[in-house]
């Protein structure tokens, strides 16, 4: 992805790249990551719910993070609520 320099700094340039990189990597990894709720079942899906809300009250992770949590597993609750098999999909059995 970028040479590793290992006696320069990186330039402002090549910051900004890499921020604009890893936005890019994180926004396909949310992405996948809210189409994956539709591959689970309704137990799956309220233990992943469930989990969630729990690392956002976890004390050990600071204020922010757990609000990412929260707002994650409110995201993935409204999906799993308002969910229907697409009508070309066979149901799993």
């Amino acid at each position: 992805m970028f040479p590793e320099k290992s006696e320069d700094a990186m330039t402002f340039g090549e910051l900004l790249a890499l921020i604009r990189d890893q936005q890019h990597r994180l926004q396909v990894l949310e992405n996948a990551f809210s189409y994956l709720t539709f591959c689970l079942d309704d137990k799956a899906g309220q233990l992943l719910v469930h989990n969630l809300k729990l690392e956002a009250q976890n004390q050990q992770r600071d204020a922010q993070t757990q609000q990412h949590f929260a707002a994650l597993a409110q995201d993935i609750e409204q999906r799993l609520g308002g969910r229907r098999a697409p009508d070309d999909v066979p149901p799993l059995n």
